[in-house]
């Protein structure tokens, strides 16, 4: 059990990222659940069995990223954690996206993550222990016809992994960053129909919950910096 350790975990009010929060309050882990909606979060965290904190906020705002820790620190007093899931996606080609598009999904899946490991791992680094998991996206790898943007932005969540380890593992500090492929998921179908992908070709949100948890526990053995790969299909 890690009765008294403590995670961030973004993007904490559906998905995958309310599968992950679940996984980590049955280990015992004081969740902080972040997502722009603290009725969701509020949701999840009534039926979680350690004790949590719903701090309503945008990952994409830098405001609210340093509240966000604030918070955190100031009710738990350490961040052992920080599972970096939240996202944001537009479904298109980058010749026809605004600036606004694109710089919204920057700040959401690249700016964010980069900002909030920065803001917690000196804590983790002197401690000697922490980990930070980064979801990603197999658009990184190869991104198809409109997630062309998308997939940069989650390309440097993979770079940020390995600058982690780089910098910080001989510290006590693991990174790591999951790839999934496309994931049941609201936001999955806010673009892509069943006709176009039907439901047995997707991952479960429990399935890369899964993974994402095994790595912040450790269950799962990964080299420290590692970019995970999970395709779907």
């Amino acid at each position: 059990m890690a009765d008294g350790l403590v995670a961030i975990v973004t993007g904490a009010g559906s998905g995958v990222g309310e599968q992950v929060v679940i996984r980590l309050s049955e280990l015992g882990y004081r969740c902080v659940l972040v997502g722009r909606g603290v009725e969701k979060l509020e949701r999840v965290g009534a039926g979680l069995s350690s004790e949590w904190i719903a701090v309503a906020g945008d990952v994409g705002v830098d405001g609210d990223r340093a509240r966000i820790v604030e918070v955190a620190m100031d009710r738990f007093g350490r961040v052992d954690a920080l599972v970096n899931n939240a996202g944001a996606a537009v479904f298109c080609k980058m010749g026809e996206m605004s600036s606004e598009e694109m710089e919204g999904m920057f700040a959401v899946n690249a700016v964010g993550p980069v900002d909030l490991a920065r803001r917690v791992i000196g804590q983790m680094s002197e401690r000697g222990s922490g980990v930070i998991v980064n979801v990603s996206s197999m658009a990184q790898v190869d991104p198809f016809d409109g997630l062309g943007v998308y997939g940069c932005t989650k390309g440097a969540v993979g770079v940020l992994a390995k600058a982690v380890a780089n910098e910080y593992g001989e510290m006590g500090v693991r990174g790591y960053s999951v790839c999934p492929g496309a994931i049941e998921t609201g936001m999955l179908r806010s673009f892509v129909s069943e006709e176009m992908l039907p439901r047995e070709a997707t991952l479960s949100a429990t399935e890369v919950a899964g993974r994402i948890v095994g790595l912040v526990t450790g269950e799962f053995d990964a080299e420290n910096g590692v970019v995970l790969e999970m395709p779907s299909g």
